[in-house]
């Protein structure tokens, strides 16, 4: 079932950036002064990725709801050449153009990157992050050396070759996805992303479909590759470790590692889950957040 979002006020507009324009919707809460929770998408994704999320029960509607398409992704154009550093700064830029001094990240996949360096680059006003499936230490590993990481890393490693071959075709590329949706082919797609991608509505397919983006996925794993995670030893905030149970992109060796190197983690695996957890249990994602808000937000016990 399509989720109902139709009691939610929601205000879209791009906030200029260095890295270009920048598209947010945010969905305000009257009167209410806390810290929103920013959502950051994984590559491929965008503000749709987390639609099925929002809607659910569990989700936080005490505090604003701040959902970012990052530069390059969704309806940002972005511009080439980007960095985790500076795509990090834009959503900072964003921010603090919308009036706010702190906040709360979520961030899945890729999208775990640019939320834990804010973490580490703005400690005091990152109040928690929680990244859902992170591709970061491990998968940069894999991406600096390819033959070495091929047994633990395949799937994304495929995929990387897969999005560089549609990057290679061109318009080609995005028209190749569209045929696959149209003749109901990219749930073949989606089988090593998700558990049951038959039990995936079409709006989620049609979204996952329409946000593949060859090109920026490409600039997203070159700047993963050359990032250097050291100094998140420095990241502020509650820090929440997210993993889908039969995540094939997203190793438990990844979050061994993200869990050695930052100061403040929790870390939890989500049952019958893939690497798109927050479409698959919205649910258990959602009260995961508003646990987090509740022990994160300074109002709690004052």
């Amino acid at each position: 079932m399509t989720p109902d979002l139709s009691h939610t006020m929601v205000t879209s507009v791009a906030f200029p950036t260095a890295l270009g324009p920048v598209w947010v919707r945010i969905s305000r809460s009257a009167g209410v002064g806390a810290a929103p929770w920013v959502l950051l998408h994984g590559a491929a994704g965008s503000w749709r990725t987390f639609r099925e999320l929002q809607a659910a029960h569990h989700f936080p509607t005490d505090v604003d709801t701040v959902v970012i398409d990052l530069p390059g992704w969704g309806d940002s154009p972005g511009i080439g050449g980007f960095t985790i550093e500076a795509q990090a700064a834009a959503v900072v830029e964003v921010l603090v153009q919308a009036g706010y001094r702190q906040w709360r990240l979520f961030g899945h996949s890729m999208g775990a990157v640019p939320a834990l360096e804010i973490a580490t680059v703005e400690p005091e006003r990152t109040l928690a992050v929680v990244v859902l499936s992170p591709t970061a230490v491990v998968a940069a590993q894999a991406f600096r050396h390819p033959w070495r990481n091929l047994h633990r890393m395949f799937p994304l490693l495929g995929m990387k070759t897969i999005m560089g071959f549609l990057d290679l075709t061109g318009v080609l590329g995005p028209r190749l996805v569209a045929v696959a949706r149209r003749l109901r082919l990219f749930r073949l797609v989606l089988r090593p992303f998700v558990v049951r991608p038959a039990a995936l509505t079409e709006p989620v397919v049609t979204a996952l479909a329409v946000d593949a983006r060859p090109a920026a996925f490409a600039l997203a794993a070159d700047a993963l590759k050359h990032f250097d995670f050291s100094h998140w030893k420095a990241a502020g905030g509650i820090q929440v470790l997210l993993r889908g149970e039969r995540d094939v992109f997203t190793p438990a060796a990844e979050l061994a590692e993200l869990a050695a190197l930052l100061p403040h983690v929790q870390a939890h695996v989500l049952a019958g889950t893939g690497h798109f957890a927050h479409i698959e249990d919205p649910e258990a994602v959602a009260r995961i957040l508003a646990d987090t808000s509740g022990a994160a937000d300074p109002r709690v016990g004052d």
